[in-house]
Formats: structure tokens, C-alpha cells, sequence
């Protein structure tokens, strides 16, 4: 199709005719109905949570084959995950079906029966990528079988290049994990933007050299004003050349990763302007679904296949630049501002809006389009307010600020039991880190609601897999006294101080008796290469009965008969390493009894009392499956992985249930709802996240600085690819140190960048806000609280405060309070002597009881059902006897 090519042929359905001719029992609306009929060119739509762009991307599928102006095999749809092109293939294919039932599209035939190809192309971003390099990679030098690496195979891998690194490494004193981690981060974001390892050592080299010999001019500063910046870019240079052989050492396996496999596929397109005319013919019309969640890569690798100078290809990008919340693993905001110019035919893109949310209630929705007003006001593309469904119901919305975290987590819980009770509703706790997750997590368990954690870094941070890996890590090495500690404090030994005392100092004897006073051939060879004591070791040989340590220490007879237990335990778990990883993790859930503990609920029903276990379970057998060495190290290495990244190796989505709350990150939520939501831990440095955790108090209340963020200045872990060599560009603060006129010029650049970078940083976190908000249908729960961690009371978060201004006061003569206030505690003012604030909870005589009761919350209820059980052994056991 030509450029000057924009309108279509005579139509013969209008959308509203389609929609009611196959049954759907709403018309769509006008905004839905210009999206369905409009031209056959690029169009970007701008869709706001919950405006129901599935439905309208179907509809507009099913109205061009209604009219004949295009058969459905011409279209392809793109999504972010399988979840979502599952549900759009389905509802196209429904939709057709019924087109067909009423006799208003017939399927092209092949003597006499319907053609293979009618059916429309929908998949993952990654998967038609893949399938591009599988056709066309050879060009390249990639064959089509190359392996695609899981994130845990990836992870091995780079961990490999890293061990196995030996150029120079004087600037970094990391860890061996950290390293990976930056290589993995830094080698991904590379991917993304179409970089190369030589491009960014070069960048890199120039930026430092620069730096480092910039006149002083005239200025009374004796050290480098950008000093601490330069150690940063200084260690992200010494790590470019680990990334490098990361790359080589996929290369050499015929290996590649996502990022690896997107970039080439942008690089094909780019390189061979015959596969886009492949594509084009193939496919007449597009659709990119989320397409504010774009990387460059993605972008190019599109406009390379679909935007090609003089043609017009009816390409549709739907998606909301409020909802852009993945911009840490390579997405950006300005792919969907700037798709209007890069997929101009010449003219840009039309623009139109879906505005309507078929989601959320009144009450939600004037809170969710209030924290979004900065978000409007600074974008590059007008957004419109979501408006309310017609009949939709009023909603409820409650702020709270408790005194402790552990109230706040009590309120949470209480509201959430109340909401449950009122009937089958679906619920979540969103939580900005997985931090937050035990607090919550506690306080459901307290009050009997049934809970589940969402995703594979706060699922290894739940009490049942905690013990599960625990008892693992026991298995696999005698070194990991500290895993063996929850062991013997928790519910199967449940030591107490005294005991744990005496089997270290049997630990202690043991290391004395391997380097002292023994034969010569059972001694250490190399004394001052002997392991430290282990409580491990100690575990597989108890001390005999009688045995005193030299302060007295002694295992009481309990001790030993459940270390003895223990110790059976942990050998028989040894001699079944064999065994795949799902296996093994079966056999230690049954040996630690937790398949009969969580089952021991009667709050949850089955399916949710086992759903930490069974997810915990296809975490290791999707590892066996994807890992190059499946090993029970090799796995409890990445577990490691996943535990200390925020943010990554989540295990991907859950479907929203009645059955039990679920408790997960909002990165997780991203896509979902349910029909109350709680967002707790609204408090600075939380939610929004940054680095200032310390308030001061100054006119008459606690306030923080502005948050700053270095951006690609920043550390090894914090830092990434220059901003210079991104494709987004534009759309980040610019630090201008070609620009800088001596060192007090850089001081006020790099001071300038670090607060464009934390405002940067803080519309991030605004959008996530959206996100979270948006969530709920019709109930929702914003808390903070006074007192956590830190020894200040913590500030209050700026989102939180701004919803705490739309409460209506009693008195006034106003229309109801679109937000109520709950308990909402006062921060403290500091005494005018100048004394510290006492925190709650950390008085002098407080108590604490060892060993920790693990049944406390719910013994009255398993005191009487283990009577029961034993009455029922008993009388089966008189029965037998009778």
C-alpha cells in the first residue's frame, strides 16, 4: 500500500452492526468504535488501565475481515507475554468463529475446506524475534538451532566468564556475585540499545580521559570534584572486557540469551532490507500490544520491518505511557512518544485515546487520575483522565498511618479478613520491595487469611520455602552452619540457647582435636588450611552421652535425640543427590514434615496451602530443564541470585483467585487486578525508593532533601550503559561533561545531573504508584507507618500525602469524601532538650522469649485437633484390642 493510501474501501458493517450481529452484549463506545474503523495506517492509541484495549484491538481485527479488507492470516499481534497472546488469539479466534456462524465472513478454501493460514498471528515480542533469527540468522553467521539460555543458564554462564576471567581486575574488589550481576545487567542493557562491547570501552575510555585532565581553572577545591564518580566509571571499564568474553563464551556454545536474540534480530532487519518486505507482505496489519514497555532494540528491529520510505503498513502501538515501569530492564517511555515520527508514512501516526475504565470504581479512579496529574502535565503526549464506565459503583478508598510497621501490617491484615468476609473477592497486598513481604505475611498468618506469595523472589523469602532451602543448603555444604541455625531454632528441633551453646563448643573440640593432640595420620597436613568449626560437622557426629564442654556445656537429652533425628536426616537426604531437583526438593519437603504442616490450615483450602511448596517445586524442575549444569550447588547458587535481585528471576504471572490473598511487588502486578487491593509501607525512601532514609525535623516537621540519582554514574551495581550510548536518549537528564569550563563548572554538573536523575527517578516511581492504584476494582488501602527499621520516624510518602488531601473534612458542607481516613497517628516532635526520640518497642525491660513459640498464633486450634487425633488412634487402637 502506497503512502497516499489512508482510507479504506466501502464499508459494509460499522463496528456497532459487527459487535451486535455476533452476539457481544455491549456496542463499543465512540472512542472504541474510531480505534475499530480506522485507516489502514499507522496509528498509535493511547490506552489507559483498564480502558479495555484487548477487546477493542479483537474488535478492530474482526471488523476489517467482517469487511473484506483484509483475510486473517494478514495479521499479526505482538505481546509482552504468553498470558496476554493466549488471551487475544482466543478472543480474535471466538470472534471469527461467530463472524462466521452468522454469515459474515467466509474462510478462504482449498478444494472445498477452509485454508490452513486462516487464523491470525499472535506471540510474544521474543518469540517472533526468535523465529526472524531462526529463518534469517545464517546471514549472520547464526544457526538456526542456536540454543536460547534461560535466565539461570545465563546467569551459570556469565558466573563462568567471570571465575574464569584472567585480565586485569586491580579496580575491582567485588564479590564474585556482584560481578556476575553487573556482567548480566550490563551485557543486557548493551543488547538492548544495539551496543558493543568496543563501542562502550571506547565511550568509557574517552568520558574518563576527559575527566581526569580537565583544567582545575580557577577554583579553591584541592581534590577532583568528580572523584567518586570517576572510581565508578573506572570499575564499570574494568568489567566491559568480562562482559566481552560472556559474549564470546555464549558465541562459542552457540548460545544466546533474550536481549542476544532480539538484538540480532534488529540487526538482520536492519542489515537486509529484504526481510521487511517479507514481513510486510506477510503481514498487512500489525498490532503491538504494551508498547510503552519497548526497548530500543524492539523498536528498531519494528520500524526496520514495518516502516519502510514510501509504503504504508497499518501498524497499531497501543499503550500508556503512565504504565512505562520497566525502564531497569531496558524498556522506555519515549518508544511510545516518538512512535507517531519514526512510523510516519510520511505523515505521523493518528493519535486517539481509550479513556474509559471498565475496571475501577469512582472512588479509585479520582485517586488514581490525581497521583497521575504530574505524569500528564510532563508528558510528551497528551494523555487523557480515566473516566468512569457508565453504572460504575462508588468504590471505597482508606488512608491509614499506624504507629509501628507491625501495626500497619496488623491494620492491613484486619481490613483484608473484613473485605473477605463480605464474600468471594479476590485480594492483594502490593508491596514496592519484597522487603515488606514477612511483615505482611506475619500479620495474614496471625489472623488466619489465607495468603500466597507471587513470584520466585518473595516466594524463597515464605517460611515453608526459607527451611525448605535451608535444610538444602545443609545437605549440599558442611560449611553452612548458618542454614543449619533456622534449623535447629526452627519448629522441627526448636533448640534452645543452652543446647546451641553446647553443640558449638562441641564443634569448637572437634576443630581442636583435627589439629591437636592426635596421630600424625589423622591430623590436619596443612593446620593453617583447616576449615573453621562447623556445626554441620558437629551435626554428623554428636557428642557422646556425658559429655561436657570445658565451661560445662552439655546437650541436653532432648537436644541430642532431635539432633540424632536431624543429623539421620540430612545423610539420608546426601545419598539422594542423585536424584533430579524436584525430586530431591520432595524428598526434604517430607523429611522437614512441611507437606502435613502446610496442609495443618484449615483456612486454606488444599491448592493454596501447598502453593509455596508446588511453586518452589517448578522452580527447580524448570531449572533442571533450562540450566547447563543441574546440579543441587548449581541451584542453590541462583536461589541465591534471585534472593538478593530486587527486581529480576520472578517466575512470571498468576491469574487473580479468591482463594487467597496474594502478596507480590507491583513490577508483578503489572497486568493483573482483583477486587480489593492494599498498597502498605507508603513512607519516603520506601515508596518512592531512594537513598535518603534519615529525616530531619525543621519547621515544626520531619522533612528529606530532594532524592538525587547519579544515573550511569553511579556504582557497579546502581550504574549502567552512559546515557550518551542509549537509544532513549532524549528522554534522560544530561550530565554535559564535554561542556564543563574547570572543576567548580563539573562540581554544579554533576550536582545538576544527580537531581535531574532523582526526579527522573521519582516519575518512575509515580507511575508505579499508577500502576499499583489501578489495580483495584472496588476497595482500596494505602497505609504508612511512624516507626520501622531505622531509629527516625519515617517520612510520610509524597503519593500518599497527595491522596491524604483529596479526604474531605466532617464538617464541611462539601459532597462526600472520595477518601476516608482510618487511624492515622501523628509523627512524634522531638524533645526540646535535645534527647533522641525513644523508638517504640526498644525501651529498656522489653522481653523476648527463646526459643520462639512457632504454633503461638494457632495452638489452641492444633492443641485440639492433635487431641482429636490422638483420641481417635487411641479408640482404633481399644477397637484392635477388643
Amino acid at each position: 500500500m502506497t503512502a497516499s493510501v489512508t482510507t479504506l474501501p466501502a464499508v459494509r458493517w460499522s463496528a456497532a452492526e459487527v459487535s451486535a450481529a455476533i452476539g457481544l452484549p455491549h456496542l463499543p463506545t465512540p472512542e472504541q468504535t474510531a480505534v475499530i474503523e480506522a485507516p489502514l495506517r499507522p496509528l498509535l492509541v493511547i490506552a489507559g488501565a483498564g480502558s479495555g484495549k484487548t477487546e477493542t484491538m479483537a474488535a478492530r481485527v474482526v471488523w476489517l475481515v467482517a469487511n473484506g479488507f483484509v483475510e486473517p492470516e494478514d495479521v499479526l499481534g505482538l505481546t509482552f507475554t504468553r498470558k496476554a497472546a493466549t488471551e487475544l488469539a482466543d478472543r480474535i479466534g471466538n470472534r471469527l468463529a461467530q463472524l462466521r456462524r452468522v454469515g459474515l465472513w467466509t474462510p478462504a478454501t482449498v478444494d472445498g475446506a477452509p485454508a490452513l493460514g486462516a487464523a491470525v498471528s499472535v506471540s510474544t515480542y521474543h518469540s517472533y524475534a526468535g523465529r526472524l533469527v531462526r529463518e534469517h540468522g545464517l546471514r549472520l553467521g547464526y544457526e538456526s538451532d542456536t540454543r536460547l539460555l534461560s535466565e539461570a543458564a545465563a546467569w551459570q554462564t556469565a558466573h563462568e566468564a567471570v571465575v574464569r576471567y584472567d585480565g586485569p581486575m586491580d579496580e575491582v574488589e567485588k564479590a564474585e556475585s556482584t560481578v556476575t550481576a553487573a556482567v548480566v545487567d550490563l551485557a543486557g542493557e548493551m543488547a538492548e540499545h544495539l551496543q558493543t562491547p568496543e563501542a562502550v570501552a571506547a565511550h568509557l575510555d574517552t568520558v574518563i580521559a576527559h575527566l581526569e585532565t580537565l583544567e582545575p581553572g580557577e577554583t579553591r577545591r584541592k581534590v577532583h570534584p568528580a572523584s567518586t564518580e570517576l572510581a565508578n566509571l573506572r570499575l564499570r571499564r574494568a568489567v566491559v572486557p568480562i562482559v566481552d568474553r560472556y559474549a564470546r563464551l555464549k558465541r562459542s556454545r552457540d548460545a544466546m540469551d533474550f536481549a542476544d536474540q532480539m538484538a540480532l534480530a534488529a540487526r538482520l532487519a536492519m542489515t537486509f532490507d529484504d526481510i521487511g518486505a517479507i514481513e510486510r507482505a506477510r503481514h498487512r496489519v500489525v498490532l503491538l500490544d504494551e508498547f510503552q514497555d519497548t526497548s530500543e532494540a524492539q523498536l528498531a528491529l519494528l520500524k526496520a520491518l514495518y516502516a519502510a520510505p514510501g509504503e504504508s503498513c497499518a501498524v497499531t502501538a497501543v499503550g500508556d505511557p503512565h504504565q512505562s515501569i520497566y525502564g531497569w530492564r531496558g524498556a522506555s517511555a519515549t518508544t511510545l512518544t516518538r512512535f507517531a515520527v519514526e512510523f510516519a508514512d510520511p505523515e505521523p501516526a493518528t493519535k486517539l485515546d481509550l479513556s474509559t475504565s471498565w475496571r475501577n470504581d469512582t472512588a479509585v479512579l479520582e485517586v488514581a487520575n490525581h497521583l497521575a496529574e504530574p505524569l500528564r502535565a510532563a508528558s510528551r503526549v497528551p494523555v487523557e483522565p480515566l473516566a468512569a464506565r457508565p453504572g460504575a459503583g462508588t468504590g471505597s478508598v482508606e488512608v491509614a498511618r499506624l504507629l509501628t510497621a507491625a501495626d500497619e501490617a496488623d491494620h492491613v491484615a484486619r481490613w483484608l479478613a473484613d473485605q473477605r468476609s463480605r464474600g468471594d473477592v479476590s485480594a492483594a497486598v502490593l508491596c514496592r520491595k519484597r522487603a515488606e513481604f514477612a511483615t505482611v505475611t506475619a500479620a495474614l498468618e496471625e489472623h488466619g487469611v489465607p495468603h500466597e506469595v507471587v513470584g520466585l523472589g518473595g516466594l524463597l523469602l515464605t517460611p515453608e520455602v526459607e527451611d525448605l532451602v535451608a535444610l538444602l543448603h545443609v545437605v549440599q555444604d558442611p560449611a553452612r552452619g548458618d542454614h543449619l541455625v533456622r534449623l535447629l531454632t526452627g519448629p522441627m528441633t526448636r533448640l534452645g540457647i543452652a543446647d546451641l551453646d553446647a553443640l558449638a563448643a562441641w564443634s569448637r573440640h572437634q576443630q581442636r582435636r583435627r589439629g591437636g593432640d592426635v596421630a600424625r595420620h589423622e591430623r590436619d597436613l596443612a593446620p593453617d588450611a583447616a576449615d573453621a568449626p562447623s556445626i554441620v560437622e558437629a551435626l554428623d557426629a554428636l557428642p557422646p552421652e556425658g559429655w561436657e564442654g570445658p565451661e560445662g556445656e552439655r546437650l541436653s537429652d532432648l537436644a541430642h535425640q532431635r539432633l540424632a533425628g536431624l543429623a539421620a536426616t540430612v545423610r539420608r537426604l546426601r545419598g539422594l543427590t542423585f536424584l533430579p531437583l524436584a525430586d530431591l526438593v520432595l524428598e526434604a519437603e517430607r523429611a522437614l514434615g512441611l507437606d502435613i504442616e502446610v496442609l495443618s490450615r484449615p483456612e486454606y483450602t488444599p491448592a493454596a496451602a501447598r502453593a509455596h511448596l508446588d511453586a518452589f517445586g517448578d522452580v527447580a524442575a524448570q531449572f533442571s530443564a533450562s540450566a547447563d549444569r543441574a546440579t543441587l550447588g548449581g541451584f542453590l547458587d541462583w536461589v541465591k541470585a534471585a534472593i538478593d535481585e530486587e527486581r529480576g528471576l520472578d517466575r512470571g504471572y498468576a491469574d487473580a483467585t479468591p482463594d487467597a490473598v496474594q502478596v507480590l511487588t507491583i513490577h508483578a502486578a503489572k497486568g493483573l487486578e482483583w477486587d480489593v487491593v492494599a498498597v502498605p509501607a507508603l513512607v519516603e525512601s520506601t515508596f518512592p525508593a531512594h537513598h535518603l532514609h534519615s529525616p530531619s525535623f525543621k519547621g515544626g516537621q520531619w522533612r528529606i532533601s530532594a532524592p538525587k540519582d547519579k544515573g550511569w554514574l553511579a556504582g557497579l551495581q546502581d550504574g549502567g550503559l552512559p546515557y550518551a550510548l542509549r537509544g532513549d536518549r532524549d528522554g534522560l537528564p544530561d550530565f554535559g561533561w564535554p561542556h564543563a569550563d574547570g572543576w567548580d563548572d563539573l562540581a554544579a554538573r554533576v550536582e545538576s545531573f544527580a537531581v535531574a536523575g532523582g526526579e527522573h527517578a521519582v516519575a518512575e516511581e509515580r507511575r508505579l504508584a499508577y500502576v499499583a492504584v489501578t489495580r483495584a476494582r472496588h476497595a482500596l488501602l494505602l497505609t504508612a507507618s511512624v516507626w520501622s527499621r531505622p531509629k527516625t520516624p519515617r517520612v510520610t510518602s509524597r503519593f500518599l500525602d497527595e491522596v491524604v488531601g483529596l479526604v474531605v473534612p466532617a464538617e464541611s458542607p462539601a459532597a462526600p469524601a472520595t477518601v476516608r481516613r482510618g487511624p492515622w497517628e501523628e509523627l512524634p516532635v522531638p524533645p526540646e532538650d535535645g534527647s533522641p526520640l525513644v523508638k517504640p518497642g526498644a525501651e529498656e525491660g522489653t522481653e523476648f522469649v527463646w526459643p520462639v513459640d512457632h504454633l503461638a498464633h494457632r495452638r489452641t486450634r492444633a492443641a485440639a485437633a492433635a487431641a482429636a487425633v490422638g483420641a481417635a488412634i487411641d479408640g482404633a487402637v481399644g477397637t484392635t484390642e477388643g
